[in-house]
């Protein structure tokens, strides 16, 4: 993925990137925390404000999401920044940690730093014990809180997050969220898309559909779903 189009998606939800103008589409956090890991070792600045957004705003990570997305990512980098951010609202990503692996021989974060002796040797004198866990060193890593808005802000601009927020972490939001986006879809295609098996998430659409949330039926010998439209008006009312 191009580097503007991350600062583009990281100003959608929050990041302050004055150079940047928002993406016109609410990214999926957990695709755009991994794809950070890898195109933010030639951007700094991008692994310092995902950590900030962590570090602020982390409770509205989805954890499963976020497991399925690792393969994507660099797994160390993402180690590094979930071990390394500590706040209340990060807490729930340690549980990644076990998931994540470390570089096999010591690298510099940035790549930018792998040809200044400078930079290398300030790495090794500031080193830490969570650069020697993860292999990875850096001169300088700042998280930067500063450079996030509020939450309030962040889930008026983004309504998958404001969902989330409202109805909890959990898979049956993101059902939610795929078919408010889609219109209408069946399970095989909400599966591959959410990254799980059908198995996986054929529970929680049974619960929408038995709750009233959801409606199916058969089309070309599909079961096709969709949100039960007095509910997807609510969603659409909703303050955020």
């Amino acid at each position: 993925m191009q580097h503007e189009a991350l600062f583009q998606q990281w100003v959608r939800v929050g990041v302050q990137f004055p150079a940047f103008t928002a993406s016109s589409e609410e990214p999926l956090l957990e695709e755009l925390i991994a794809n950070t890991s890898v195109v933010g070792r030639y951007e700094p600045r991008l692994v310092e404000c995902m950590a900030g957004w962590i570090a602020k705003h982390g409770e509205l990570i989805n954890i499963s999401l976020m497991h399925k997305h690792l393969a994507g990512g660099d797994s160390a980098v993402l180690g590094l920044v979930f071990d390394l951010v500590e706040s209340k609202n990060a807490l729930k990503v340690k549980q990644l940690l076990k998931y994540c692996k470390a570089k096999k021989k010591a690298e510099m974060l940035f790549y930018a730093a792998e040809n200044s002796p400078t930079m290398k040797a300030k790495a090794i004198e500031n080193e830490t014990e969570l650069n020697k866990k993860w292999n990875l060193f850096y001169a300088s890593l700042r998280v930067k809180t500063d450079a996030v808005m509020e939450r309030k802000q962040i889930l008026k601009d983004n309504p998958n997050l404001a969902r989330r927020a409202l109805f909890g972490v959990q898979m049956r939001t993101e059902i939610l969220n795929f078919l408010l986006r889609k219109g209408s879809s069946f399970p095989g295609e909400i599966a591959k898309q959410l990254g799980y098996r059908y198995h996986r998430i054929f529970e929680d659409i049974q619960e929408l559909i038995r709750d009233g949330v959801v409606i199916d039926s058969q089309e070309a010998k599909k079961r096709i779903l969709r949100i039960n439209p007095p509910f997807e008006k609510y969603l659409n009312l909703l303050p955020y």
